[in-house]
């Protein structure tokens, strides 16, 4: 089995040689270089790397990827697909060619985010299609491409012992392109739900409401969109855009995917803000029994963090259900040791419990 890694590159003289170490395995390790002003080129040749240069005008990504793919050499069996900023796991190459059958055309990995290179904690993670058949395969869309069989049978497989990890580099400029390019997609193809809702999200972060909205109800109405957390992400954005209707839309999110912790602090912030602490103490007592994380690109940490146990040990005050109160609030402060306020709020829902109790 020939095995070859290629991706492309533009000024990634900061992840060259890590990404070249981490594919040291394979029998090829390709780059087309799209206009590279940094040492990006020098580096990965110095690392063997064969670097192709290339020029895609107007830009698109999937131009790019696909020009790139056609840079590899016609004895290839399997191609990884990985990015500048993602580096493979030590081992890959034996998982891989361990889990490769005869039939397969794709195979899934694991693709799990870090906060950076030296911290093991994963951020999140979620199968990714890095791998796949020399032949059958295409990027699409000019942004958030895909990767898509034009064969007659795809035949995937998974292999989440094979872990590619991602460390974003978020000083780049490169996202302040994606906008134009997701119009670009949304009218190549209307029909396309994840085009759709990354739009309308993007529009919202841009503050072009009006836009985001119609965009985010027409995601919704798509026969395509039937991803039950997604549907729901699309669901909070409109409750944060829509004030009006902000519990409608939490409620129908909170229906699409009940299973998501996310969903239920959003609720718990707007019955705070109304003092609504009966219904606060539900949405509290529903958040924290949610201990899964989907492990999806949606997964918010804030969620993970003290504010549940905090707003449910303020509604457990509220309610004198005071045994409560200490126990969440407890749980708050382990969660964020270093919050003076938390600390107060525990050390007087300790003293309201005494209290309660000599008044019986």
């Amino acid at each position: 089995m020939k095995i070859a890694v290629y991706t492309i590159a533009l000024n990634e003289a900061a992840n060259a040689e890590r990404w070249a170490k981490s594919a040291i395995d394979a029998d090829y390790r390709i780059v087309a270089d799209t206009g590279s002003t940094d040492d990006t080129v020098e580096r990965l040749t110095a690392a063997g790397v064969t670097v192709h240069k290339i020029s895609i005008r107007p830009w698109r990504f999937d131009d790019a990827r696909n020009a790139a793919m056609a840079l590899l050499p016609d004895d290839v069996d399997v191609c990884c697909t990985m990015d500048m900023d993602r580096f493979l796991d030590a081992g890959w190459r034996q998982k891989l060619e361990a889990a490769w059958t005869p039939a397969t055309t794709a195979l899934f990995c694991q693709t799990i985010y870090r906060s950076s290179v030296d911290d093991p904690t994963p951020l999140r993670g979620w199968p990714t299609k890095n791998f796949h058949h020399r032949w059958g395969y295409r990027f699409r869309r000019p942004v958030h491409e895909a990767l898509v069989f034009t064969g007659e049978r795809e035949v995937t497989s998974s292999c989440a012992e094979i872990k590619m990890f991602e460390v974003q580099d978020h000083s780049k400029p490169t996202r302040s392109s994606y906008l134009p390019l997701m119009e670009i997609a949304h009218q190549e193809d209307p029909d396309d739900a994840q085009i759709c809702f990354w739009l309308g999200r993007d529009l919202m972060w841009a503050n072009q409401q009006d836009r985001a909205i119609h965009l985010l109800k027409q995601y919704l109405a798509l026969p395509t969109s039937n991803w039950g957390e997604e549907r729901s992400e699309a669901m909070r954005y409109l409750a944060r855009m829509l004030p009006d209707e902000k519990l409608s839309w939490l409620d129908k999110a909170r229906i699409e995917a009940p299973h998501r912790r996310e969903i239920w602090l959003d609720l718990a912030e707007e019955f705070h803000g109304k003092a609504d602490w009966l219904n606060l103490f539900w949405a509290c007592t529903n958040g924290i029994d949610k201990t899964y994380r989907t492990g999806s690109y949606l997964d918010d940490a804030n969620s993970w963090g003290p504010r549940l146990h905090d707003l449910g040990a303020i509604a457990s005050w509220h309610l004198e259900a005071m045994n409560r109160a200490v126990e969440w609030g407890q749980k708050a402060l382990e969660l964020d040791p270093g919050n003076q306020r938390l600390k107060d709020n525990l050390d007087f829902f300790v003293r309201r419990r005494e209290e309660v109790r000599l008044q019986e």
